[in-house]
Protein backbone atom coordinates (compact mmCIF):
# COMPACT_ATOMS: atom_id res chain seq x y z
CA UNK A 1 0.00 0.00 0.00
CA UNK A 2 2.78 2.42 0.93
CA UNK A 3 4.67 1.75 -2.29
CA UNK A 4 1.50 2.25 -4.37
CA UNK A 5 0.73 5.64 -2.83
CA UNK A 6 4.30 6.85 -3.32
CA UNK A 7 4.22 5.83 -6.98
CA UNK A 8 0.93 7.65 -7.57
CA UNK A 9 2.20 10.73 -5.75
CA UNK A 10 5.38 10.97 -7.83
CA UNK A 11 3.51 10.51 -11.12
CA UNK A 12 0.93 13.17 -10.30
CA UNK A 13 3.54 15.64 -9.06
CA UNK A 14 5.46 15.21 -12.32
CA UNK A 15 2.19 15.74 -14.22
CA UNK A 16 1.51 18.99 -12.39
CA UNK A 17 5.01 20.30 -13.07
CA UNK A 18 4.76 19.38 -16.75
CA UNK A 19 1.43 21.22 -17.04
CA UNK A 20 2.92 24.36 -15.55
CA UNK A 21 6.01 24.16 -17.76
CA UNK A 22 3.95 23.61 -20.93
CA UNK A 23 1.71 26.61 -20.19
CA UNK A 24 4.75 28.82 -19.55
CA UNK A 25 6.37 27.69 -22.81
CA UNK A 26 3.18 28.34 -24.78
CA UNK A 27 3.16 31.95 -23.64
CA UNK A 28 6.39 32.65 -25.57
CA UNK A 29 9.60 34.33 -24.51
CA UNK A 30 10.68 37.94 -24.33
CA UNK A 31 13.46 39.11 -26.70
CA UNK A 32 17.04 38.93 -25.48
CA UNK A 33 18.80 42.11 -24.31
CA UNK A 34 22.52 42.56 -23.69
CA UNK A 35 23.60 43.02 -20.08
CA UNK A 36 27.26 44.07 -19.81
CA UNK A 37 29.31 43.92 -16.63
CA UNK A 38 30.92 47.11 -15.26
CA UNK A 39 33.37 48.59 -16.00
CA UNK A 40 33.33 47.30 -19.59
CA UNK A 41 30.73 49.07 -21.77
CA UNK A 42 31.27 46.77 -24.71
CA UNK A 43 32.25 43.26 -25.39
CA UNK A 44 36.03 42.91 -25.84
CA UNK A 45 37.23 43.54 -29.34
CA UNK A 46 40.09 41.04 -29.30
CA UNK A 47 39.84 37.61 -31.00
CA UNK A 48 38.10 34.81 -29.16
CA UNK A 49 40.44 31.99 -28.04
CA UNK A 50 39.10 28.43 -27.55
CA UNK A 51 39.27 27.52 -23.87
CA UNK A 52 41.34 24.39 -24.56
CA UNK A 53 43.94 26.50 -26.44
CA UNK A 54 44.06 29.09 -23.64
CA UNK A 55 44.70 26.32 -21.10
CA UNK A 56 47.40 24.74 -23.26
CA UNK A 57 49.19 28.12 -23.75
CA UNK A 58 48.79 29.40 -20.19
CA UNK A 59 52.54 29.28 -19.52
CA UNK A 60 52.98 32.26 -21.89
CA UNK A 61 51.04 34.49 -19.48
CA UNK A 62 49.24 36.26 -22.36
CA UNK A 63 45.90 37.96 -21.90
CA UNK A 64 43.19 35.98 -23.72
CA UNK A 65 39.50 36.44 -24.46
CA UNK A 66 37.23 33.46 -23.89
CA UNK A 67 33.57 33.02 -24.80
CA UNK A 68 31.00 30.42 -23.90
CA UNK A 69 27.99 29.55 -21.77
CA UNK A 70 27.90 30.32 -18.06
CA UNK A 71 27.29 27.29 -15.89
CA UNK A 72 26.69 28.97 -12.56
CA UNK A 73 23.03 29.21 -11.66
CA UNK A 74 23.51 31.72 -8.82
CA UNK A 75 25.78 34.16 -10.60
CA UNK A 76 28.59 33.50 -8.13
CA UNK A 77 30.09 30.53 -6.36
CA UNK A 78 31.70 32.77 -3.77
CA UNK A 79 29.97 35.41 -1.71
CA UNK A 80 33.07 37.65 -1.81
CA UNK A 81 34.02 37.43 -5.51
CA UNK A 82 32.73 36.93 -9.02
CA UNK A 83 33.30 33.22 -9.55
CA UNK A 84 31.53 31.24 -12.29
CA UNK A 85 32.36 28.50 -14.75
CA UNK A 86 32.52 28.94 -18.54
CA UNK A 87 32.18 26.25 -21.20
CA UNK A 88 32.65 26.26 -24.97
CA UNK A 89 32.87 23.42 -27.47
CA UNK A 90 36.45 22.61 -26.43
CA UNK A 91 36.67 22.74 -22.62
CA UNK A 92 35.62 24.50 -19.43
CA UNK A 93 37.32 26.85 -16.97
CA UNK A 94 36.53 28.83 -13.84
CA UNK A 95 36.28 32.65 -14.23
CA UNK A 96 37.38 34.58 -11.13
CA UNK A 97 37.49 38.29 -10.29
CA UNK A 98 37.10 40.49 -7.24
CA UNK A 99 36.33 43.52 -9.45
CA UNK A 100 32.89 42.64 -10.79
CA UNK A 101 29.44 42.10 -9.29
CA UNK A 102 27.29 41.18 -12.29
CA UNK A 103 24.27 38.91 -12.33
CA UNK A 104 24.76 35.73 -14.35
CA UNK A 105 22.31 32.91 -14.94
CA UNK A 106 22.84 29.42 -16.25
CA UNK A 107 23.01 29.44 -20.03
CA UNK A 108 23.95 33.14 -20.38
CA UNK A 109 26.56 33.94 -23.03
CA UNK A 110 29.71 35.30 -21.38
CA UNK A 111 32.84 36.88 -22.87
CA UNK A 112 35.73 37.29 -20.41
CA UNK A 113 39.23 38.70 -20.88
CA UNK A 114 42.09 37.94 -18.53
CA UNK A 115 45.06 35.69 -17.79
CA UNK A 116 44.85 31.93 -17.17
CA UNK A 117 46.53 31.09 -13.85
CA UNK A 118 46.83 28.16 -11.47
CA UNK A 119 45.72 28.55 -7.86
CA UNK A 120 46.27 25.56 -5.57
CA UNK A 121 46.19 23.23 -8.52
CA UNK A 122 42.98 24.67 -10.02
CA UNK A 123 42.98 26.47 -13.36
CA UNK A 124 41.12 29.77 -13.52
CA UNK A 125 40.92 32.88 -15.69
CA UNK A 126 41.60 35.94 -13.54
CA UNK A 127 39.28 38.32 -15.39
CA UNK A 128 39.96 41.98 -16.15
CA UNK A 129 36.83 42.38 -18.30
CA UNK A 130 33.51 40.53 -18.36
CA UNK A 131 30.53 40.88 -20.69
CA UNK A 132 27.23 39.03 -20.24
CA UNK A 133 24.40 38.54 -22.73
CA UNK A 134 21.34 37.00 -21.03
CA UNK A 135 19.72 33.99 -22.62
CA UNK A 136 16.74 31.82 -21.90
CA UNK A 137 17.72 28.95 -19.62
CA UNK A 138 19.62 26.36 -21.63
CA UNK A 139 20.81 22.90 -20.72
CA UNK A 140 24.58 23.24 -20.32
CA UNK A 141 25.31 20.01 -18.44
CA UNK A 142 28.37 18.40 -20.03
CA UNK A 143 28.03 14.83 -18.88
CA UNK A 144 27.34 12.27 -16.20
CA UNK A 145 30.87 11.59 -15.01
CA UNK A 146 32.12 8.23 -13.77
CA UNK A 147 34.06 8.26 -10.53
CA UNK A 148 37.27 7.34 -12.30
CA UNK A 149 40.44 9.35 -11.62
CA UNK A 150 41.78 8.75 -15.13
CA UNK A 151 38.68 10.27 -16.78
CA UNK A 152 37.98 13.26 -14.51
CA UNK A 153 40.63 15.68 -15.93
CA UNK A 154 38.75 16.15 -19.22
CA UNK A 155 35.75 17.57 -17.32
CA UNK A 156 37.77 20.22 -15.47
CA UNK A 157 35.78 23.48 -15.24
CA UNK A 158 32.59 21.95 -16.66
CA UNK A 159 29.15 21.45 -15.20
CA UNK A 160 28.79 17.73 -14.46
CA UNK A 161 26.59 15.30 -12.58
CA UNK A 162 27.98 12.47 -10.44
CA UNK A 163 26.27 9.62 -8.64
CA UNK A 164 27.73 7.54 -5.84
CA UNK A 165 27.52 6.36 -2.25
CA UNK A 166 28.67 8.44 0.68
CA UNK A 167 31.97 7.14 2.02
CA UNK A 168 32.90 10.06 4.27
CA UNK A 169 31.52 13.47 5.26
CA UNK A 170 32.27 16.27 7.67
CA UNK A 171 33.55 19.84 8.00
CA UNK A 172 36.96 21.51 8.02
CA UNK A 173 38.20 25.02 8.64
CA UNK A 174 37.37 25.95 5.03
CA UNK A 175 33.91 24.44 4.58
CA UNK A 176 31.95 21.18 4.23
CA UNK A 177 33.01 18.06 2.35
CA UNK A 178 31.51 14.78 1.30
CA UNK A 179 33.41 11.91 -0.32
CA UNK A 180 31.55 9.65 -2.76
CA UNK A 181 32.63 6.27 -4.08
CA UNK A 182 31.41 4.50 -7.17
CA UNK A 183 28.34 2.33 -6.62
CA UNK A 184 29.96 -0.68 -8.28
CA UNK A 185 31.21 -3.18 -5.68
CA UNK A 186 34.69 -3.50 -7.21
CA UNK A 187 35.22 0.21 -7.86
CA UNK A 188 37.95 2.04 -5.88
CA UNK A 189 37.73 5.63 -7.15
CA UNK A 190 36.41 8.51 -5.00
CA UNK A 191 35.19 12.02 -5.72
CA UNK A 192 34.93 14.90 -3.24
CA UNK A 193 31.92 17.19 -2.99
CA UNK A 194 33.15 20.52 -1.58
CA UNK A 195 31.19 23.54 -0.31
CA UNK A 196 33.55 26.36 0.78
CA UNK A 197 32.53 28.53 3.71
CA UNK A 198 32.36 31.61 1.41
CA UNK A 199 29.98 29.91 -1.04
CA UNK A 200 27.40 32.28 -2.48
CA UNK A 201 24.45 29.97 -1.72
CA UNK A 202 23.44 28.11 1.47
CA UNK A 203 24.14 24.42 0.91
CA UNK A 204 23.78 21.75 3.60
CA UNK A 205 25.73 18.53 3.07
CA UNK A 206 24.79 17.28 6.54
CA UNK A 207 21.60 15.76 5.09
CA UNK A 208 23.64 12.88 3.68
CA UNK A 209 24.67 9.91 5.80
CA UNK A 210 27.11 7.05 5.37
CA UNK A 211 26.19 4.72 2.47
CA UNK A 212 23.43 7.06 1.21
CA UNK A 213 23.02 7.06 -2.55
CA UNK A 214 23.67 10.71 -3.57
CA UNK A 215 23.38 12.58 -6.89
CA UNK A 216 25.32 15.85 -7.12
CA UNK A 217 25.42 18.41 -9.95
CA UNK A 218 28.15 21.04 -9.92
CA UNK A 219 31.34 22.44 -11.38
CA UNK A 220 34.30 20.08 -11.63
CA UNK A 221 37.47 21.50 -10.11
CA UNK A 222 40.82 20.32 -8.83
CA UNK A 223 42.66 21.11 -5.61
CA UNK A 224 46.30 20.79 -4.66
CA UNK A 225 47.63 22.35 -1.46
CA UNK A 226 51.28 22.00 -2.45
CA UNK A 227 52.89 21.13 -5.82
CA UNK A 228 54.10 17.81 -4.39
CA UNK A 229 50.65 16.81 -3.06
CA UNK A 230 48.30 14.58 -5.10
CA UNK A 231 45.49 16.30 -7.02
CA UNK A 232 42.08 16.04 -5.39
CA UNK A 233 39.15 16.16 -7.83
CA UNK A 234 36.08 17.85 -6.42
CA UNK A 235 32.61 18.97 -7.51
CA UNK A 236 31.30 22.31 -6.21
CA UNK A 237 27.47 22.42 -6.27
CA UNK A 238 25.78 25.71 -7.17
CA UNK A 239 22.66 25.57 -5.00
CA UNK A 240 21.18 23.31 -2.35
CA UNK A 241 18.99 21.63 -4.99
CA UNK A 242 22.14 20.38 -6.75
CA UNK A 243 22.62 17.86 -3.92
CA UNK A 244 19.93 15.16 -4.12
CA UNK A 245 19.67 12.84 -1.15
CA UNK A 246 16.76 10.33 -1.15
CA UNK A 247 14.28 11.05 1.62
CA UNK A 248 13.50 8.09 3.90
CA UNK A 249 10.20 6.38 3.16
CA UNK A 250 7.58 7.24 5.76
CA UNK A 251 4.79 4.95 6.88
CA UNK A 252 1.30 5.94 5.72
CA UNK A 253 -0.82 7.04 8.74
CA UNK A 254 -3.38 4.54 9.91
CA UNK A 255 -6.34 6.83 9.23
CA UNK A 256 -5.78 6.41 5.49
CA UNK A 257 -7.80 3.21 5.01
CA UNK A 258 -8.62 3.43 1.32
CA UNK A 259 -6.58 3.92 -1.86
CA UNK A 260 -9.38 5.88 -3.51
CA UNK A 261 -9.33 8.66 -0.90
CA UNK A 262 -5.56 9.05 -1.15
CA UNK A 263 -5.57 9.12 -4.97
CA UNK A 264 -8.37 11.71 -5.05
CA UNK A 265 -6.54 13.93 -2.58
CA UNK A 266 -3.28 13.69 -4.51
CA UNK A 267 -5.02 14.40 -7.82
CA UNK A 268 -6.64 17.53 -6.42
CA UNK A 269 -3.30 18.65 -5.01
CA UNK A 270 -1.53 18.08 -8.34
CA UNK A 271 -4.16 20.05 -10.28
CA UNK A 272 -3.96 22.91 -7.78
CA UNK A 273 -0.16 22.88 -8.04
CA UNK A 274 -0.35 23.00 -11.84
CA UNK A 275 -2.74 25.97 -11.84
CA UNK A 276 -0.75 27.81 -9.21
CA UNK A 277 2.49 27.23 -11.19
CA UNK A 278 0.87 28.48 -14.42
CA UNK A 279 -0.47 31.58 -12.69
CA UNK A 280 2.92 32.32 -11.16
CA UNK A 281 4.69 31.87 -14.52
CA UNK A 282 2.16 34.15 -16.23
CA UNK A 283 2.80 36.93 -13.70
CA UNK A 284 6.54 36.43 -14.07
CA UNK A 285 6.19 36.61 -17.86
CA UNK A 286 4.27 39.90 -17.67
CA UNK A 287 6.94 41.39 -15.39
CA UNK A 288 9.70 40.20 -17.73
CA UNK A 289 7.92 41.66 -20.76
CA UNK A 290 7.55 45.05 -19.05
CA UNK A 291 11.21 45.04 -18.04
CA UNK A 292 12.42 44.19 -21.55
CA UNK A 293 10.23 46.86 -23.14
CA UNK A 294 11.76 49.43 -20.80
CA UNK A 295 15.26 48.25 -21.71
CA UNK A 296 14.49 48.40 -25.42
CA UNK A 297 13.11 51.92 -25.09
CA UNK A 298 16.31 53.06 -23.35
CA UNK A 299 18.72 51.15 -25.62
CA UNK A 300 21.07 53.38 -27.66
CA UNK A 301 21.16 50.66 -30.36
CA UNK A 302 18.43 50.45 -32.98
CA UNK A 303 16.27 47.33 -32.57
CA UNK A 304 14.07 46.09 -35.42
CA UNK A 305 11.96 42.93 -35.63
CA UNK A 306 10.74 41.93 -39.08
CA UNK A 307 8.77 39.00 -40.47
CA UNK A 308 7.92 38.27 -44.11
CA UNK A 309 9.86 41.37 -45.18
CA UNK A 310 7.72 43.74 -43.05
CA UNK A 311 8.81 45.63 -39.92
CA UNK A 312 6.74 44.38 -36.95
CA UNK A 313 8.50 46.18 -34.09
CA UNK A 314 11.02 49.02 -33.68
CA UNK A 315 12.35 51.06 -30.77
CA UNK A 316 12.92 54.81 -30.59
CA UNK A 317 16.62 54.47 -31.48
CA UNK A 318 15.68 52.72 -34.75
CA UNK A 319 13.33 55.56 -35.70
CA UNK A 320 16.04 58.14 -34.97
CA UNK A 321 18.64 56.20 -36.98
CA UNK A 322 16.32 56.05 -40.01
CA UNK A 323 15.27 59.71 -39.80
CA UNK A 324 11.70 59.23 -38.52
CA UNK A 325 9.93 61.02 -35.70
CA UNK A 326 8.61 57.92 -33.89
CA UNK A 327 8.89 54.15 -33.96
CA UNK A 328 5.19 53.89 -34.92
CA UNK A 329 6.10 55.21 -38.39
CA UNK A 330 8.26 52.11 -38.98
CA UNK A 331 5.59 49.52 -38.18
CA UNK A 332 4.27 47.87 -41.35
CA UNK A 333 6.94 49.36 -43.64
CA UNK A 334 8.73 46.96 -45.99
CA UNK A 335 12.33 46.08 -45.28
CA UNK A 336 13.43 47.13 -48.78
CA UNK A 337 12.60 50.76 -47.89
CA UNK A 338 15.61 50.87 -45.57
CA UNK A 339 17.99 48.02 -46.48
CA UNK A 340 20.01 48.28 -49.72
CA UNK A 341 20.27 45.10 -51.79
CA UNK A 342 23.93 44.35 -50.96
CA UNK A 343 23.17 44.30 -47.20
CA UNK A 344 19.79 42.58 -47.33
CA UNK A 345 20.97 38.94 -47.22
CA UNK A 346 22.35 39.30 -43.70
CA UNK A 347 19.26 41.16 -42.43
CA UNK A 348 16.68 38.88 -44.05
CA UNK A 349 18.18 35.40 -43.54
CA UNK A 350 20.78 35.40 -40.76
CA UNK A 351 22.34 32.17 -39.53
CA UNK A 352 22.39 31.09 -35.91
CA UNK A 353 25.76 31.52 -34.13
CA UNK A 354 27.72 28.36 -33.45
CA UNK A 355 27.32 26.91 -29.93
CA UNK A 356 29.47 28.80 -27.46
CA UNK A 357 29.95 31.77 -29.81
CA UNK A 358 28.31 35.17 -30.04
CA UNK A 359 26.48 36.37 -33.15
CA UNK A 360 28.78 38.07 -35.68
CA UNK A 361 28.52 41.82 -36.21
CA UNK A 362 28.69 43.00 -39.83
CA UNK A 363 29.27 46.45 -41.30
CA UNK A 364 27.04 47.82 -44.04
CA UNK A 365 24.64 50.67 -44.80
CA UNK A 366 20.97 51.39 -44.14
CA UNK A 367 18.94 53.93 -46.10
CA UNK A 368 17.24 56.61 -44.01
CA UNK A 369 13.77 58.06 -44.65
CA UNK A 370 15.39 60.93 -46.57
CA UNK A 371 17.46 58.58 -48.76
CA UNK A 372 20.76 59.23 -46.97
CA UNK A 373 22.94 56.12 -46.50
CA UNK A 374 24.00 55.53 -42.90
CA UNK A 375 27.05 53.38 -42.02
CA UNK A 376 26.03 50.82 -39.41
CA UNK A 377 27.34 47.78 -37.58
CA UNK A 378 24.51 45.26 -37.35
CA UNK A 379 23.73 41.87 -35.84
CA UNK A 380 20.74 39.77 -36.88
CA UNK A 381 19.34 36.54 -35.44
CA UNK A 382 16.21 34.42 -35.91
CA UNK A 383 13.50 34.78 -33.24
CA UNK A 384 9.80 34.22 -32.65
CA UNK A 385 7.54 37.28 -32.51
CA UNK A 386 3.79 36.99 -31.85
CA UNK A 387 3.91 33.25 -32.58
CA UNK A 388 5.52 33.62 -35.99
CA UNK A 389 9.07 33.18 -37.28
CA UNK A 390 10.86 36.53 -37.38
CA UNK A 391 14.31 38.13 -37.31
CA UNK A 392 15.59 40.61 -34.73
CA UNK A 393 18.17 43.17 -35.91
CA UNK A 394 20.42 45.30 -33.70
CA UNK A 395 22.16 48.19 -35.50
CA UNK A 396 24.50 50.97 -34.37
CA UNK A 397 25.51 54.11 -36.29
CA UNK A 398 29.31 53.95 -36.85
CA UNK A 399 29.71 57.00 -39.10
CA UNK A 400 31.92 58.82 -36.58
CA UNK A 401 33.84 55.64 -35.81
CA UNK A 402 34.68 55.07 -39.49
CA UNK A 403 35.81 58.69 -39.87
CA UNK A 404 38.03 58.28 -36.82
CA UNK A 405 39.49 55.03 -38.21
CA UNK A 406 40.27 56.72 -41.54
CA UNK A 407 41.95 59.61 -39.72
CA UNK A 408 44.06 57.18 -37.72
CA UNK A 409 45.05 55.33 -40.87
CA UNK A 410 46.05 58.61 -42.52
CA UNK A 411 48.14 59.62 -39.51
CA UNK A 412 49.88 56.27 -39.59
CA UNK A 413 50.93 56.56 -43.27
CA UNK A 414 51.44 60.32 -43.87
CA UNK A 415 54.39 62.49 -42.82
CA UNK A 416 52.99 65.36 -40.77
CA UNK A 417 55.60 67.98 -41.81
CA UNK A 418 55.48 67.52 -45.60
CA UNK A 419 52.10 65.89 -46.27
CA UNK A 420 53.67 63.11 -48.35
CA UNK A 421 53.93 59.43 -47.34
CA UNK A 422 56.17 58.44 -44.45
CA UNK A 423 58.42 55.37 -44.31
CA UNK A 424 55.52 53.04 -43.38
CA UNK A 425 53.40 54.46 -46.20
CA UNK A 426 56.23 54.04 -48.72
CA UNK A 427 56.77 50.40 -47.73
CA UNK A 428 53.07 49.68 -48.25
CA UNK A 429 52.53 51.60 -51.52
CA UNK A 430 55.91 50.73 -53.07
CA UNK A 431 55.38 46.98 -52.63
CA UNK A 432 52.02 47.29 -54.41
CA UNK A 433 53.56 49.31 -57.29
CA UNK A 434 56.53 46.94 -57.54
CA UNK A 435 54.20 43.94 -57.90
CA UNK A 436 52.26 45.76 -60.64
CA UNK A 437 55.48 46.70 -62.50
CA UNK A 438 56.76 43.14 -62.47
CA UNK A 439 53.41 41.82 -63.76
CA UNK A 440 53.77 44.29 -66.65
CA UNK A 441 57.47 43.38 -67.08
CA UNK A 442 58.68 46.91 -66.36
CA UNK A 443 61.95 47.68 -64.55
CA UNK A 444 61.25 50.38 -61.95
CA UNK A 445 63.92 52.66 -60.50
CA UNK A 446 64.53 53.39 -56.81
CA UNK A 447 65.65 56.98 -56.13
CA UNK A 448 67.30 58.19 -52.91
CA UNK A 449 67.75 61.93 -52.27
CA UNK A 450 68.81 64.09 -49.35
CA UNK A 451 69.18 67.78 -48.57
CA UNK A 452 72.73 69.11 -48.66
CA UNK A 453 74.07 70.80 -45.51
CA UNK A 454 70.74 70.69 -43.59
CA UNK A 455 72.60 70.57 -40.27
CA UNK A 456 74.38 73.84 -41.08
CA UNK A 457 71.03 75.44 -41.93
CA UNK A 458 69.62 74.31 -38.57
CA UNK A 459 72.69 75.51 -36.67
CA UNK A 460 72.88 78.88 -38.39
CA UNK A 461 69.20 79.75 -38.83
CA UNK A 462 67.27 77.50 -36.44
CA UNK A 463 65.15 74.40 -36.85
CA UNK A 464 62.22 76.36 -38.27
CA UNK A 465 64.45 77.25 -41.23
CA UNK A 466 65.47 73.59 -41.56
CA UNK A 467 61.79 72.56 -41.62
CA UNK A 468 61.19 75.19 -44.33
CA UNK A 469 64.01 73.67 -46.43
CA UNK A 470 62.51 70.17 -46.01
CA UNK A 471 59.09 71.41 -47.19
CA UNK A 472 60.68 73.10 -50.25
CA UNK A 473 62.47 69.88 -51.31
CA UNK A 474 59.31 67.78 -50.69
CA UNK A 475 57.26 70.14 -52.90
CA UNK A 476 59.98 70.10 -55.59
CA UNK A 477 60.18 66.30 -55.43
CA UNK A 478 56.41 66.05 -55.86
CA UNK A 479 56.45 68.44 -58.84
CA UNK A 480 59.02 66.46 -60.88
CA UNK A 481 57.45 63.01 -60.33
CA UNK A 482 54.38 61.56 -61.99
CA UNK A 483 51.21 60.77 -60.06
CA UNK A 484 51.81 57.05 -60.58
CA UNK A 485 55.27 57.28 -58.92
CA UNK A 486 55.55 56.55 -55.18
CA UNK A 487 57.48 59.04 -53.05
CA UNK A 488 58.01 59.53 -49.31
CA UNK A 489 60.04 61.30 -46.68
CA UNK A 490 62.31 58.52 -45.43
CA UNK A 491 63.34 60.44 -42.32
CA UNK A 492 65.25 63.61 -41.38
CA UNK A 493 66.65 65.12 -44.59
CA UNK A 494 66.16 61.97 -46.73
CA UNK A 495 63.57 61.28 -49.43
CA UNK A 496 62.88 58.14 -51.48
CA UNK A 497 60.85 57.41 -54.61
CA UNK A 498 59.90 54.45 -56.77
CA UNK A 499 59.64 55.48 -60.43
CA UNK A 500 57.59 53.19 -62.62
CA UNK A 501 60.37 52.70 -65.17
CA UNK A 502 63.63 54.37 -66.21
CA UNK A 503 67.16 53.84 -67.46
CA UNK A 504 70.70 55.02 -66.80
CA UNK A 505 69.80 58.65 -67.55
CA UNK A 506 66.88 58.71 -65.12
CA UNK A 507 68.89 59.77 -62.06
CA UNK A 508 70.77 62.52 -63.92
CA UNK A 509 67.58 63.87 -65.49
CA UNK A 510 65.78 63.75 -62.14
CA UNK A 511 68.66 65.52 -60.36
CA UNK A 512 68.63 68.33 -62.91
CA UNK A 513 64.85 68.71 -62.84
CA UNK A 514 64.85 68.59 -59.02
CA UNK A 515 67.47 71.36 -58.84
CA UNK A 516 65.36 73.51 -61.18
CA UNK A 517 62.21 72.89 -59.19
CA UNK A 518 63.96 73.80 -55.90
CA UNK A 519 65.25 77.04 -57.42
CA UNK A 520 61.76 77.89 -58.68
CA UNK A 521 60.16 77.20 -55.28
CA UNK A 522 62.84 79.01 -53.22
CA UNK A 523 61.35 82.32 -52.03
CA UNK A 524 63.27 85.50 -53.00
CA UNK A 525 65.56 86.78 -50.27
CA UNK A 526 65.85 83.43 -48.46
CA UNK A 527 68.90 83.63 -46.17
CA UNK A 528 70.20 80.15 -47.01
CA UNK A 529 70.71 77.91 -50.04
CA UNK A 530 68.65 74.75 -50.56
CA UNK A 531 70.16 71.91 -52.64
CA UNK A 532 69.60 68.15 -52.86
CA UNK A 533 71.73 65.22 -54.04
CA UNK A 534 70.27 62.17 -55.81
CA UNK A 535 71.24 58.48 -56.14
CA UNK A 536 69.42 55.72 -58.02
CA UNK A 537 69.30 51.98 -58.61
CA UNK A 538 67.26 50.00 -61.21
CA UNK A 539 65.15 47.40 -59.42
CA UNK A 540 65.32 44.26 -61.56
CA UNK A 541 63.98 40.87 -60.46
CA UNK A 542 67.30 39.92 -58.83
CA UNK A 543 66.91 42.61 -56.13
CA UNK A 544 64.50 43.16 -53.28
CA UNK A 545 63.17 46.63 -52.52
CA UNK A 546 65.38 46.86 -49.42
CA UNK A 547 68.51 45.91 -51.39
CA UNK A 548 67.71 48.48 -54.09
CA UNK A 549 67.25 51.20 -51.46
CA UNK A 550 70.65 50.37 -49.96
CA UNK A 551 72.33 50.58 -53.40
CA UNK A 552 70.60 53.87 -54.23
CA UNK A 553 71.77 55.26 -50.87
CA UNK A 554 75.33 54.16 -51.63
CA UNK A 555 75.13 55.78 -55.09
CA UNK A 556 73.90 59.00 -53.44
CA UNK A 557 76.95 59.23 -51.18
CA UNK A 558 79.28 58.34 -54.05
CA UNK A 559 77.74 61.21 -56.02
CA UNK A 560 78.23 63.56 -53.04
CA UNK A 561 81.89 62.46 -52.73
CA UNK A 562 82.72 63.01 -56.38
CA UNK A 563 80.81 66.33 -56.54
CA UNK A 564 82.32 67.80 -53.40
Amino acid sequence: MTRLLLTVWLQLAAFGTAVGTAIGAALGAAPQVARVAAPAARAPSSAITPIASAIADRAKGDSVTLAGRATSGTGQLQSSAFDISLQDATAGIRIFSKKFAVEVHEGDSVVATGVVQTYRGALELVASRVSVVPAEARHVLSADVPIDQSMLPKYDGMLVRARGRVARFGTSEGGQFLTMRDMRPDAKGTLTIWVPSNHGAPIDLARARFEDSVTVTGIMSRYQDNPSDPIVWQVIPRTNSDVIVPEPVKEVPGWVNGAGLAVAALLALALFAGRWSASRQFRSLRETETRYRQLLALSPDAVLVHADGVVRFANAAAAKLLGLDSEAELSGRTLSDFVPTEFRTLIESPSLPAPGHLAMRHRGQLRSHTGRLVDVEATAAPCVYLDRAAVVVLARDITQQLRYERDLQGLALIDELTGIANRRGFSLFAEQELARARRERRVPVVVFADIDLLKQINDAHGHAAGDHAIRIVAAAFRSVLRESDVMARWGGDEFVALIGEGGERTAHQLAARLAGAIAALRPPGLAFTVRASVGMCPLDTSLTLTEALERADAALYEQKRTTN
